[in-house]
């Protein structure tokens, strides 16, 4: 049983590796690192294939990754690492890229001192991404001492098992932390087109009138088991709120909808967050949203998802115009895609940061 890591004798096997693999200096290897990649997991059955994600995310962003794996359950403790390179296949005349990882297996109690094994073999002056595939929680000292030395932290609400009580508690972290780490959501690159279609509304200087006058939003989306709102749809609600400065207001449940009495600078907002009835849609899916606007009870804006489910796709219906604007292909990007886009980014994200807290305001006071 392993009570401790020797950071000094994993760096010098790490030194060690790179010499058997670089050998002599025109060997065609390069060993490259643009940022440090930490990645937490507590689903240890699930480890080999994270690997091999891992892999294809350090192929085209080269990095220092250190794969954490907790098992909080088991009955011993233990804190055991190993260290091996990642070396990409070479195209044409281009030399081989290699990168390095170190795994570290933690069980039981040891589980809490993997920060100590990890902040030391982070690279210095290079940015650090910490992907936690868990409920963050402040209460955790693991993800706590990890946020602490990371410059942007991934997470993915659509994996909270809890889509209430898990979004509530990340709102309650940003918004009373709002100078702590920079939080992204693989949830919200998957809302991108969905947010982009509904803004893309205001572009149109004949529309700007109407959308000046929103009166009822509704959100569909394709329930997950029971009754439970998905994070997706909670996030897509929170971002309007928070954009549009809608003020919260009474909340009832209607006709098997979740409704919300708003305002905004006087006049009021009806936000419906309603179960579709296409059974086509994955859980936790969006279905559509619906626009109504004050100034015309006939006019609509809408974004739908096709029914082929290969399109996002708006439609305006304006008396008896009917019009297809806009058509986006929807893409299902893999885990991987989503992560290493967010390699890209530094810095915090307001706009999802405050739609995360309106979004938690809002379920909140569901009750």
């Amino acid at each position: 049983m392993s009570t401790a890591i020797d950071v000094s004798a994993l760096e010098r096997e790490l030194t060690s590796l790179w010499k058997q693999v670089g050998g002599e200096e025109d060997s065609g290897i390069i060993r490259a690192c643009l940022l440090n990649f930490l990645v937490y997991t507590p689903d240890v059955a699930g480890a080999g294939k994270l690997d091999d994600i891992i892999i294809d995310i350090t192929s085209e962003h080269p990095a220092r990754a250190i794969m954490m794996i907790a098992d909080r359950a088991a009955d011993e403790s233990s804190l055991e690492a190993a260290v091996t390179s990642r070396c990409m296949i070479p195209t044409g005349m281009s030399k081989q890229v290699c990168c390095e990882q170190v795994t570290i297996n933690a069980a039981g109690a040891q589980v809490n001192e993997m920060p100590s094994a990890v902040v030391p073999l982070l690279v210095s002056d290079l940015p650090v991404y910490l992907w936690w595939r868990a409920v963050p929680q402040l209460t955790d000292k693991v993800f706590e001492r990890l946020g602490e030395v990371s410059d942007r932290v991934i997470i993915d609400t659509a994996t909270f098992a809890d889509s209430k009580t898990d979004l509530i508690r990340l709102a309650t972290i940003i918004r009373d932390n709002p100078h702590w780490t920079a939080f992204t959501d693989l949830n919200w690159s998957r809302l991108t087109a969905w947010r982009a279609l509904t803004a893309g509304f205001y572009d149109v200087p004949e529309y700007r009138p109407l959308l000046s006058e929103i009166n009822r939003v509704t959100i569909e989306y394709a329930p997950l088991s029971g009754e439970a709102i998905p994070a997706r749809a909670s996030i897509l609600a929170g971002w309007l709120a928070s954009r549009l400065h809608w003020d919260s207001g009474a909340v009832k449940r209607e006709n098997g909808n979740t409704v919300f009495e708003m305002g905004s600078n006087g006049r009021p907002v009806t936000l419906t967050l309603a179960a579709t009835n296409n059974a086509e849609i994955q859980a936790g899916h969006l279905a559509s949203v619906t626009i109504g606007s004050a100034a015309d009870a006939a006019a609509l804006f809408t974004v739908t998802r096709s029914d082929d489910g290969k399109r996002i796709e708006t439609r305006v219906s304006l008396g008896e115009k009917r019009r297809v604007q806009r058509v986006l292909g929807y893409e299902s990007w893999s885990e991987s895609q989503l992560v290493g886009r967010e390699l890209e980014i530094l810095g915090h994200d307001r706009v999802y940061e405050q739609a995360v807290v309106s979004a938690g305001d809002l379920i909140a006071a569901i009750g």
